[in-house]
């Protein structure tokens, strides 16, 4: 009976060690496939402070503990970025790209411009803000200009050759010399060939004469004009130097981007309107375009 015990009793002693080698194996076979993450984790948290402790050795260094040859100042290398050479920081218009244009009439005369930082793609019509740059005031087969702080800034097509980044002159419109006949006070007659003629480009139109703004309380109310060409459209339709121009047909010249659109709106209508301040009066004057 002794003996039955005694087998029962070393039977049930080796199936618990069965047991605690299998939960062992297993419990090893865990940590094999989460420990190498966390100490990867555990040593890329620790660089910062290992970095940081190094600093603690430098009187060891500095006072040669290990003797003449090896005394100095302790630096710590930190990894620095290469500068490529001959990089200068980007222009003003640096970022923008000039993907490709659509040319036809205003409404159908567009210009797809991406800007890298941050990443944007948009198309833009003749007048329209061109990001926080300035107004789209030229579209061309593989150009654009921008009005970016008084400036002309030309933007090309990658497909663009070098030998066209050069602006040429562009075609000049007929010379418009008194194009306005006067019927009355205030009134006028032009002729519609030459007014639309004048409209084809319109930022040779915007070159015609100089625009600045007109600023009272601190708004813009107007563009006061000046180096009015003798042979542009602003000549044509009689404005004169040092005139104020408010409206274009009622709409308020209160903007660059305004107008721009305003001007170009002028190619084929049959009446034009001006509302604009001459030596001090305020004038209107109106026009059949014929």
């Amino acid at each position: 009976m002794k003996k039955f015990y005694f087998i029962t009793a070393l039977l049930l002693i080796l199936n618990s060690l069965a047991l605690a080698r299998i939960a062992a194996a297993l419990v090893g076979y865990r940590l094999s496939h989460t420990l190498p993450s966390t100490v990867n984790r555990t040593h890329s948290t620790m660089k910062p402070a290992q970095s940081e402790a190094l600093s603690a050795y430098a009187p060891i260094v500095e006072k040669g503990l290990f003797g003449r040859a090896a005394q100095g100042k302790l630096t710590l290398l930190t990894a620095t970025a290469p500068v490529a050479k001959g990089n200068s920081p980007p222009s003003a218009q640096g970022d923008l790209v000039l993907v490709g244009t659509v040319r036809g009439s205003f409404r159908e005369t567009f210009a797809l411009i991406r800007r890298t930082t941050p990443p944007e793609e948009r198309v833009f019509r003749l007048g329209d803000q061109v990001f926080d740059r300035g107004p789209l005031v030229s579209v061309q087969k593989e150009s654009v200009e921008i009005l970016s702080g008084g400036k002309r800034v030309k933007l090309l097509t990658p497909q663009a050759t070098p030998s066209d980044s050069p602006a040429s002159p562009s075609p000049q419109g007929p010379a418009v010399t008194g194009g306005a006949t006067q019927t009355g006070s205030g009134t006028f007659v032009v002729d519609q060939r030459l007014l639309n003629a004048a409209l084809d480009n319109i930022g040779q139109a915007m070159t015609d004469a100089r625009l600045l703004p007109s600023v009272k309380d601190g708004k813009v109310e107007g563009f006061r004009v000046s180096e009015v060409k003798p042979s542009g459209v602003f000549a044509m339709v009689g404005i004169k130097n040092g005139d104020v121009l408010h409206k274009i047909n009622d709409l308020p010249v209160d903007s660059p981007e305004r107008a721009i659109q305003s001007l170009a709106s002028l190619k084929g209508q049959n009446r034009i309107k001006l509302d604009l301040v001459r030596d001090g009066q305020p004038t209107t004057f109106s026009y059949d375009i014929r």
